[in-house]
């Protein structure tokens, strides 16, 4: 709470996002209230999941960089702990401040002033939550992947950018893939982004046929096991790389 401004205004930020957003799927959608065989309730449930999940899904993009500029990442390395571990605590940290803090309050304002609905059914919000959690480790694990390369080029912004948006598109934060060209939506199933947003999402809104969520959620498993494999080996020729810079 040191920095409040920062907060309230982060929290007006999202609730302008959603509120922009949502008019302009109205204006899209006009006085049908239905467009391509999608009701506009459910697309406007979709879009403010979307932004209430982004709202604690950011992380610190620069935090190792700063570490590598700064020259802080040689004593951290030192240190009897693991700092790829220290880098997920962090985040982790941060993102338990946003839950509390950004999430509660978006989701109250939200439920008063959106239109929202409901979860599918109880069992559906069970998975939900699930697949969320495993939606955010795969973010973090792509994230991870791009945060190392701070270690060959030092200053990392236009690949963050970059990778923020194919997120933003690929992922279904902004747009539901549901509307995406055909062969687009096939290409990107083959592709971790749809894992993050998509697949919790359209598990809560009952989207996802039933005999599908458990290949979904494995999917979502199998994603975060292959980029965390990625990230070691990519983890472990940037350690490498520090030495012969350090001496």
């Amino acid at each position: 709470m040191a920095y409040r401004a920062d907060y309230y205004a982060g929290l007006i930020n999202t609730l302008i996002l959603i509120f922009v957003n949502i008019a302009i799927w109205k204006a899209i959608y006009g006085e049908d209230g239905s467009y391509d065989g999608v009701q506009l309730k459910i697309v406007l449930t979709y879009i403010v999941l979307g932004f209430l999940m982004q709202s604690f899904f950011i992380m610190d993009d620069y935090f190792i960089q700063n570490k590598i500029t700064n020259g802080l990442i040689s004593t951290d390395l030192l240190k009897p702990i693991s700092f790829r571990l220290l880098v997920f605590s962090y985040s982790i940290g941060a993102s338990g401040f946003k839950i509390i803090m950004n999430l509660v309050p978006a989701i109250i304002i939200s439920l008063l002033f959106f239109e929202f609905l409901p979860p599918f059914s109880v069992s559906m919000f069970i998975l939900f939550i699930l697949s969320l959690c495993l939606g955010y480790l795969v973010l973090y694990c792509l994230n991870f992947i791009v945060w190392l390369t701070a270690f060959w080029f030092y200053q990392t912004f236009s690949l963050v950018t970059i990778k923020d948006a194919l997120i933003a598109v690929l992922s279904g934060a902004l747009i539901p893939l549901w509307f995406m060209p055909t062969w687009l939506y096939n290409f990107i199933k083959l592709t971790p982004f749809d894992s993050i947003y998509y697949i919790p999402i359209t598990i809560y809104l009952g989207q996802t046929p039933s005999n599908e969520i458990m290949t979904c959620l494995l999917k979502q498993v199998l994603w975060i096991v292959l980029l965390t494999v990625i990230g070691h080996f990519i983890w472990k020729a940037a350690t490498k790389k520090l030495v012969v810079q350090g001496g």
